[in-house]
């Protein structure tokens, strides 16, 4: 965004107070919805099976389930925000995230649980990607690279702060205790955030009903967006893949110690390629930054699949973390560069909507793939052909179809 002739730094003008409290707000989204949405989900399956309560495959297909009701949420949540307002629906998503969570250590019985899986669902949907990056673009247009990515830090740094915490209050309270206590935590910090930062610009973008629903129209035909779409859904596939199922494919490989040592070094690189990109992602090529990032995640997942050297797993790790969270924020410049800006909303939620889908599939495909072969090597090498095949649909670029 150019004023005068000089670009546009919205970090300090025009309106730096609440834009630096707008994106606070947001960062403790990303933590809260990642925290107890997407990272804890394997701590809720490995304390419930612990309990004897529900089977670990009775677990696991809710947590199948929790994504795929996430991606058909989105549509409800978007839908509903557009009519009353996003804040509310934010509140409304928090208030289901902290609250099913916390319930999952006292339902009777398998319908129950899958209730609360489809709760939190809703939930992850209100206050997630889609809902962080359409606060984001209400805010920055000339720095929402920048913008967006530090917001999206709070999912890297959910990883290691919020699991954790989670581990230690389950170990020291019990488990439904320890889960209610980190989550009504959470869900208190961030409803006061929401209060009194969560504002609306003083001059938000307008477009007439009539507008949106021809875009909505050519979006549909739009070959771009199904492009994307399965350029993000595939990508995300083996993504998923490779983190819900990380320890196991790693520890036949170099032992638990080490394994452990590469989740970590996982989420340390995720957290720095995120900083190092968000410095210049304004000024690069969107395409050619997102070929980067997937090209990387396959080069990790196939040094993993070929060597057991510890060294070769860290480095692999590290190759695969450095763009984990850089591909959960690019599909926002996709939208704000190929796209109508009144399309912008659409087109994030139609592309987060189908990866989410896409990806559901991930943990069940690699964890079927690791049992039926019974080594890592296939579930890797099958990451790095989706993460190579995600990298080369980036220079593909179809023209608009009823642009």
């Amino acid at each position: 965004m150019v004023n005068g002739g000089v670009e546009l730094d919205e970090f300090r003008a025009p309106r730096p107070v609440p834009g630096w409290r707008v994106l606070l707000t947001t960062f403790c989204m990303a933590l809260a919805a990642w925290g107890l949405g997407f990272y804890s989900l394997s701590v809720y399956v490995q304390y419930l099976s612990a309990s004897g309560r529900f089977p670990a495959a009775l677990l696991s297909a809710a947590t199948t389930w929790h994504f795929l009701v996430g991606a058909a949420a989105l549509y409800v949540v978007e839908a509903v925000a557009a009519r009353v307002g996003r804040r509310p629906v934010v509140v409304a998503g928090v208030l289901l995230m902290a609250g099913c969570a916390s319930a999952l250590a006292y339902v009777p019985d398998a319908f129950w649980l899958f209730a609360a899986y489809a709760g939190m669902a809703f939930g992850w949907s209100a206050i997630s990607g889609t809902a962080i990056t359409q606060i984001i673009g209400r805010w920055f247009h000339a720095r929402r690279g920048l913008a967006l990515n530090l917001a999206l830090t709070g999912a890297s740094a959910a990883g290691f702060v919020i699991v954790p915490l989670l581990v230690g209050s389950i170990a020291r309270f019990g488990l439904g205790p320890g889960v209610a206590w980190v989550a009504g935590s959470v869900a208190v910090l961030l409803l006061l955030l929401i209060a009194f930062n969560l504002v609306e610009p003083t001059a938000p973008p307008a477009a007439s009903p009539a507008a949106g629903a021809a875009g909505a129209a050519r979006l549909r035909l739009d070959r771009r967006l199904v492009l994307l779409c399965a350029l993000f859904g595939i990508g995300w596939l083996a993504q998923v893949a490779f983190l819900a199922q990380q320890l196991p494919l790693l520890v036949p490989k170099v032992g638990a110690a080490v394994a452990t040592l590469a989740v970590a070094a996982t989420t340390a690189s995720s957290l720095l390629g995120r900083l190092v990109l968000a410095s210049f992602m304004d000024r690069i090529d969107h395409r050619r930054a997102t070929a980067a990032s997937f090209g990387l995640q396959a080069l990790g997942s196939g040094l993993m699949a070929v060597s057991d050297h510890p060294v070769a797993v860290l480095a692999g790790c590290g190759l695969v973390g450095a763009s984990v969270g850089n591909v959960i924020t690019l599909p926002a410049m996709f939208a704000q560069r190929e796209f109508a800006p009144a399309h912008y909303g659409a087109v994030i939620t139609r592309i987060w909507s189908v990866g989410q889908v896409m990806y559901a599939f991930g943990p069940i495909g690699a964890g079927l793939l690791l049992g039926a072969t019974g080594s890592s090597v296939g579930p890797l090498l099958a990451c790095m052909l989706c993460q190579a095949l995600a990298a080369a649909l980036c220079f593909l670029r179809p023209q608009a179809r009823g642009a």
